[in-house]
């Protein structure tokens, strides 16, 4: 999508495109923020070991 002018400005975050398909920002400053804390991994759900 970021090669199709027809959609260009889509990364930017107040882009109606973006905020719909829930796109994060991936500026360098943004690389560690939480994506969507409120579905975080339960910590009580344990880890598979193979």
């Amino acid at each position: 999508m970021l090669f199709d002018d027809s959609l260009d400005g889509i990364e930017q975050p107040d882009n109606e495109i973006h905020q719909s398909l829930g796109m994060v920002n991936l500026a360098p400053h943004d690389w560690f923020a939480a994506f969507d804390p409120d579905q975080a991994r339960d910590p009580d759900r344990g880890f598979h070991h193979p």
